[in-house]
């Protein structure tokens, strides 16, 4: 059994309107999730172990003054941080570069380690009903900036933004999917094809920011209160009817 015994958030679930109702369209839906871990990701091993393949790209966050990898599926990836001293850091974005040496040491700062992005939707509004601010860092595509969920005023709760990409993975997966060269990273020893639900598990109801109530949606993205940070992953709609649970290496369990 993954996870551990939580009282169930509920005012952070969007119900459908009534019962035998289907689900009103979700304004976001999860793009990737990502987890801040040691420099250069050892913690890639376990991930390994359990049939997941790792991207062959270290993908440098110039500006940012981190690194990551990842673990591509045909809709989303699940992201590994850290921060690398060899990747700069722009003056605007030293308070951000200093945010992730904390999220690095999170079982001893309290501040959270994981962070879900986003993709827009037909019915994402152009304005969100929050507060919302911009990053702007030098490895984003021209033109474009990550919109924070998470207010400044709050950066030990879970980092929930909308994502910097033109295309949204989905559809930059599918091309390569498509492609001989590259699909091979989509093809999992262990199976797996689709990221089809988030659950954060928080340690305090403040360390969710108000944003949560409005990204939560049935059977997509759920947010609870438990005993300890925790990403938990589902893939295939849990298919397989398999388990891992990466801790105490990762604050992490995939189904699928």
């Amino acid at each position: 059994m993954l996870g551990r015994p939580a009282a169930r958030l509920a005012p952070l679930l969007l119900a459908a309107a009534s019962a035998g109702c289907a689900s009103p369209p979700p304004p976001l839906v999860p793009d990737h999730a990502w987890i801040v871990v040691a420099t250069s990701a050892p913690e890639r091993a376990s991930l390994e172990r359990a049939g997941f393949l790792i991207a062959p790209t270290v993908n440098r966050h110039d500006g940012q003054g981190t690194a990551s990898i990842t673990v591509e599926f045909d809709n989303a990836f699940l992201e590994l941080t850290w921060p690398d001293p060899s990747v700069p850091v722009s003056p605007a974005l030293k308070a951000g570069a200093e945010k992730f040496r904390l999220k690095s040491r999170w079982r001893e700062t309290g501040y959270s380690p994981l962070g879900i992005v986003f993709a827009r939707t037909p019915e994402t509004p152009a304005v969100m009903p929050f507060p919302t601010w911009r990053i702007v860092a030098d490895w984003m595509e021209p033109g474009t900036s990550i919109e924070m969920l998470t207010p400044k005023e709050t950066p030990r709760a879970v980092s929930l933004s909308i994502s910097s990409h033109v295309e949204p993975t989905r559809k930059t997966n599918e091309a390569l999917a498509r492609d001989p060269a590259t699909r091979t990273m989509l093809l999992h020893p262990n199976g797996t094809r689709r990221l089809t639900r988030l659950r954060v598990m928080a340690p305090t109801a403040e360390a969710l920011p108000p944003a949560a109530s409005f990204v939560a949606a049935p059977g997509l993205m759920e947010f609870d209160v438990g005993g300890e940070w925790l990403l938990e992953v589902t893939l295939d709609e849990g298919a397989q009817g398999r388990a891992v649970d990466f801790r105490p290496e990762l604050p992490l369990a995939i189904r699928y």
